[in-house]
């Protein structure tokens, strides 16, 4: 029997220490498999922000890129897939390095890197070779990828294009142009055709997109391109051609997007009906380009990540009679490109559950649905046991302000085997809204929130109106109301907590990044009362100089989420310094900690060095932490230790007085 220690909440020891939730801990994603030689792979992160590749081998993961390369891309600043599998007989790999601006090829056998070319003004991303592609004949030789021109750097002049790269001679050719965007161009399995989505400002990949076709003639030349699905008020995404040639793709018909397929030669697409599927949503449709969620095992048969209100499952989906299974999995968080096809009857897969961290594992599926995973490469250098970590609890309320909707959060309460507090005392709580906003957080483990919840801090992850995965109304119900309506709804996801008896009132901090950081500054400033700290991670304060300032993709969106098409200038700069927190900084009376990257082009760091004088001018307690050679977040896992070092002292501050 344990005989715990009674401490106050936020103060007991835990064995996860600091360095093991940042540098000793990396990021795992974008699993690929040549299916002609089986050879799986999927890219890691490095400790200074690079990116590896690793192969999946008998004898272990092992690293094929070598050390003074990284497969990384900035194109729409966020990145996306950076490599792709040239097939041929010896197995090579295309990628961009975006340290340098240029796209090389791994020979992955004797780790030789050919650069193809180099250009300070063009990125590359989201790779797909040909199906029929042959050493050394140029003819074949070609890669499909998203091309980023800055030549001009100003946001209204930089051109997005589907190009063709050969691997050959590394020509360049722009396939497909005239767009503002695109993503996701692919191959059909006979090499007769692509698919690639587009999308024109003020639209977004996820509100008003246009997926087309068209034949591929072999040459770099496209020809016949037509419409498949989409328009100004659609979003079909995630294309994905089926073994013999039927093109899936998931789009929002109704509430939630569903599947739907398209054989060359149909009229219209038509919807995978799956009784119980309705209020399920599938396929990726965030600003990250190249995401696999849903792959095939055979013609008839998907394995999919479909996500219920924030919470992720594995199922099988027989597409001969329209039914699927939920498959036994070790993942309650199965986001952006997480999927590869190994076989007929397994998949590599990318994921985290309730209380083990992101992992990639090869699991194996019996003709009876019965799951085999097998662990290939955690995400974390030291294991934890599962018992010392809590598990969180989905709330839903119907919200009070607003359009009439319900509400969505996971809960995390403290947790730690060693302690417990004294009677009658409640923990701190720290709430976090998402970034995006039109992202959402899911209830799988995050080793960075878990630090401060076995140290006896409570943990409150909300996903307020706006946030995806949960239908396309409850995302487009932001659309004319950020700055107020997800305020409102952390708001009042604090006070359900509160009255619950699950926090202290009087001990409730918000952090948050990006659109999150937004929302930390937005609440501190309308609740000021609410809250007694705040960390903010390159958060947005002026609306207008984001608008002015950002990058390409979203350079329209403030037009979107704040609903100004229409409004004459005194109008929309009165709408803007009434939803921007710099002109509400004399409301702040929580102590806020910031902390921005110095390169950041997303949300460019004056924001944090604006809002900061605010807050000193009118008396208040602000301290700015920034980050040398770091962008939107940050990619160096030095940086993410000292900003949790900072967070924790500062929770120490502010809510364990």
């Amino acid at each position: 029997m344990v005989i715990k220690k009674v401490a106050p909440y936020g103060e007991w020891d835990s064995e996860l220490i600091a360095e093991a939730v940042t540098e000793g801990s990396r990021s795992l994603t974008s699993p690929r498999v040549d299916l002609k030689s089986g050879r799986a792979f999927f890219l890691e992160s490095r400790p200074d922000g690079t990116n590896g590749i690793v192969e999946v081998t008998a004898d272990g993961p092992k690293h094929v890129l070598p050390d003074s390369s990284s497969a990384t891309t900035s194109v729409y600043e966020y990145g996306g897939l950076p490599y792709g599998l040239v097939p041929g007989r010896k197995l090579r790999i295309i990628f961009s390095d975006a340290r340098d601006q240029s796209v090389g090829l791994l020979d992955v056998d004797s780790g030789h890197v050919q650069t193809l070319f180099r250009s300070p003004t063009l990125r590359y991303a989201d790779f797909d070779p040909s199906p029929l592609i042959e050493d050394g004949k140029a003819h074949s030789a070609w890669v499909l990828a998203v091309e980023e021109d800055h030549e001009k750097p100003s946001p209204a002049e930089v051109r997005n294009y589907v190009v063709a790269i050969n691997v050959v001679s590394g020509e360049v050719r722009r396939v497909v142009y005239g767009a503002d965007f695109y993503s996701y161009p692919r191959f059909s399995p006979d090499g007769r055709k692509i698919v690639w989505k587009e999308w024109d400002h003020p639209t977004l990949p996820f509100w008003g997109a246009r997926l087309l076709w068209a034949d591929w003639k072999g040459d770099g030349v496209v020809e016949n391109a037509e419409v498949v699905a989409g328009d100004m008020s659609e979003c079909p995404s995630e294309p994905r051609w089926s073994p013999l040639g039927t093109l899936y793709f998931a789009q929002e018909k109704s509430n939630f997007r569903q599947l739907f397929r398209k054989k060359p030669g149909d009229k219209e697409p038509t919807q995978v009906v799956l009784e119980g599927f309705e209020d399920a949503e599938i396929g990726d449709a965030s600003f990250f380009i190249g995401c696999q969620t849903y792959v095939f095992l055979t013609e008839t048969s998907v394995i999919a990540t479909p996500t219920w209100f924030g919470a992720y499952d594995l199922v099988y989906i027989n597409l001969a009679i329209s039914t699927w299974t939920k498959l036994k999995s070790p993942f309650t968080d199965l986001r952006l490109d997480c999927l590869a096809s190994l076989s007929q009857y397994s998949v590599l897969a990318i994921g985290s559950g309730a209380t083990t961290p992101q992992a990639v594992y090869r699991i194996i599926i019996a003709p009876d649905h019965t799951t085999y995973p097998t662990l290939i490469r955690s995400s974390v250098d030291k294991p934890h046991p599962e018992s010392i970590f809590s598990t969180p609890t989905h709330i839903r309320f119907a919200a009070r302000r607003g359009p009439p909707r319900e509400v969505h959060a996971f809960y995390w309460p403290p947790h730690n085997g060693r302690f417990v507090a004294p009677e009658g005392t409640l923990p701190p709580l720290l709430v976090s809204p998402h970034g995006g906003p039109t992202a959402h957080s899911t209830p799988g483990l995050r080793p960075a929130e878990q630090y401060f919840v076995t140290r006896g801090y409570a943990h409150l992850a909300v996903n307020y109106a706006g946030s995806s995965g949960h239908g396309r109304r409850y995302r487009e119900s932001l659309f004319g109301r950020w700055g107020i309506i997800d305020r409102d709804d952390v708001a009042e996801a604090v006070a359900r907590v509160v009255k619950g008896g699950l926090a202290d009132a009087s001990r409730v901090g918000i952090v948050g990044g990006s659109a999150g950081g937004y929302n930390v500054l937005q609440s501190l400033s309308w609740y000021p009362d609410v809250f007694a700290g705040g960390v903010c991670y390159c958060g947005v304060a002026d609306l207008a100089a984001l608008e002015e300032e950002t990058h390409k993709l979203e350079s329209r969106y403030v037009e979107v989420l704040l609903n100004t098409t229409g409004l004459g200038e005194s109008e929309k700069k009165r709408l803007f310094q009434e939803r921007s927190p710099l002109y509400h900084a004399q409301q702040i009376k929580a102590p806020l900690l910031l902390i921005h990257g110095e390169d950041d082009t997303v949300v460019p760091i004056e924001q944090s060095l604006e809002i900061r004088r605010r807050i000193e001018e009118a008396g208040g307690d602000v301290k700015l932490v920034t980050f040398r050679g770091e962008g939107h977040m940050f990619k160096k896992a030095e940086s993410w230790l000292v900003a949790l070092e900072e967070a924790e002292k500062w929770w120490k501050k502010t809510l364990l007085r």
